[in-house]
């Protein structure tokens, strides 16, 4: 392979590299990842009214609260909310309605894996 072929091919390798990295970084934190799934989260929020429980965040961790205005968790839990999908890290921070102790339970657990 002549040297001019090898050099050609570095440079579009090296370009393409870059391009890449350039993609990734820029998809790490758009904004728009970050937003509230309004679809799902609307049917949450339409009961908020019979809810049992509130799953909020507390420290940089899920937890579960009483009330929506509740100050003091009734237990923190050990998922971290930085670990959590956007949309999910949204709704916890937005507070997400429980109906029941199961509902909860099945929350957690979701969240948690």
């Amino acid at each position: 392979m002549g040297l001019r072929l090898r050099i050609a091919l570095l440079m579009l390798l090296a370009a393409a590299a870059a391009f890449t990295g350039a993609e990734a970084w820029r998809g790490l934190g758009t904004p728009e990842d970050r937003s509230l799934p309004h679809e799902i989260y609307d049917s949450y929020a339409a009961r908020a009214e019979s809810a049992l429980y509130y799953l909020r965040e507390s420290g940089g961790y899920v937890a579960v609260y009483e009330t929506a205005r509740s100050r003091e968790p009734l237990r923190v839990t050990k998922i971290e909310l930085r670990c959590l999908r956007n949309a999910d890290r949204a709704m916890v921070q937005a507070g997400i309605p429980v109906l029941s102790r199961q509902e909860l339970l099945l929350l957690l657990e979701d969240l948690g894996s």
